[in-house]
């Protein structure tokens, strides 16, 4: 075992995540005398099947499993994983957010009630507190799946859990069987990013049922919640789903918009259609602002349109956390040659960003380089609105109902 290397898993079905997620690991500042390698396992057929095939690939004693839609902004996150490690030998995992106590019901993804994540949902990006009054590290029972560390090899149950689900849960507790512990630091600020979508649940139960009975000595505590799926919605939202991509592929914008204006009046979410919602807002402010180029003119169809938005998204992500300019430098050029709008781009930060004002402060010069004075008067105008404002946050809702 190599005690001067690290390896980062990833599981992937998505090249352009893939690829941002490395973008992210390859700026982390190494320890000299470390390696770094990057392991991509694809179209794995279950979570544990493909953390397992990683794990025996690699040689190296420090291991960061995470999904491919997770950004490691925090420069130093090596040094500080390896501070952990080496002082507590009886560390055996890390994890940016946990549970103390797990809940007899199984409902493990509710029971988090330590950490922090800066969530980006497909409308909405917030910081998700799990615990408020956390002020140091902190051991826990178990961690999330977005992002586990290790510095001790332990198979993963690729037996009993076949899908996406407890995956996570059931490596905790493998951990715990084998005598370490597990550790969720404290985060002045969340150290990574988690471009989340909502969870689909069509698996979860038959593997929390599994989890119940592998390790029943292990969910302890009470104030559980009951597991709930909603099999019909999951089914129509789908679906529909489906026949928004369909009409995106040949262009028709109008009607999917009208499809999207129907699932709005839902309380419940998908996390497609949300994507596609934004999407569709886009198309529509252009349309009514009479924008010439629109944003995806030219794209083809439903693929192309969508890695667009999701490479601008990326871009833009950047711009907040503050890289040098040349990690952005495409989209500050489409900008200023007028290939992209001020109306898509105050879409865009509005849904997707967690540090509005300070992405707006370096766009609208950008705006007014292009010579869209009218534009940059409308980011002016939403950042006078956002500047000094408390930036969105939310707590686990384990915390919530607590408090």
């Amino acid at each position: 075992m190599n005690e001067n290397k690290i390896a980062f898993i990833i599981c992937t079905n998505n090249q352009l995540y893939f690829n941002e997620c490395c973008y992210y690991i390859n700026r982390l500042l190494l320890p000299e005398g470390f390696e770094r390698d990057v392991i991509g396992i694809e179209d794995a057929p279950s979570m544990c099947a493909g953390y397992n095939a990683g794990m025996q690939s690699s040689d190296a004693k420090y291991k960061v499993y995470l999904h491919h839609d997770v950004f490691i902004k925090e420069s130093k996150f090596i040094f500080y994983l390896l501070e952990r490690f080496c002082s507590a030998p009886d560390v055996g995992m890390i994890g940016m957010v946990g549970g103390c106590g797990m809940p007899k019901t199984g409902v493990a993804y509710l029971a988090w009630n330590e950490g922090t994540v800066d969530c980006r949902e497909p409308d909405f990006a917030y910081q998700l507190i799990c615990d408020p009054a956390q002020q140091a590290d902190c051991l826990v029972d178990a961690v999330d799946g977005l992002l586990i560390a290790t510095q001790y090899d332990v198979a993963w149950r690729e037996d009993l859990f076949v899908n996406f689900d407890f995956y996570d849960v059931s490596q905790s507790f493998e951990m715990r069987k084998a005598g370490y512990h597990i550790l969720v630091p404290y985060q002045k600020t969340p150290w990574v990013i988690h471009d989340s979508s909502f969870a689909k649940l069509n698996h979860y139960d038959e593997n929390r049922k599994i989890a119940l009975e592998t390790y029943p000595d292990f969910f302890t505590e009470e104030d559980g919640f009951s597991f709930v799926y909603e099999e019909e919605w999951e089914n129509l939202s789908e679906a529909l789903a489906d026949e928004v991509r369909r009409l995106i592929d040949v262009g028709n914008w109008e009607d999917a918009g009208k499809i999207i204006e129907l699932y709005h009046k839902n309380q419940m979410k998908n996390s497609a259609l949300e994507l596609y919602g934004v999407m569709c807002e886009i198309y529509e402010k252009e349309q009514e602002c009479g924008i010439k180029e629109h944003f995806f003119d030219k794209t083809g169809d439903y693929e192309a349109a969508c890695q667009k938005y999701i490479t601008v998204r990326f871009l833009l992500r950047r711009v907040e956390c503050e890289m040098e300019s040349a990690a952005y430098s495409e989209l500050k050029d489409a900008v200023v040659e007028g290939r992209i709008s001020a109306e898509t781009l105050l879409l865009m930060i509005l849904h997707g960003s967690y540090d509005k004002a300070t992405v707006l402060r370096k766009v609208i010069p950008w705006c007014e380089a292009a010579g869209d004075n009218d534009g940059a008067q409308k980011l002016q105008a939403f950042y006078d609105r956002v500047k000094g404002k408390k930036l969105p946050f939310a707590y686990s809702k384990r915390v919530s109902v607590k408090r």
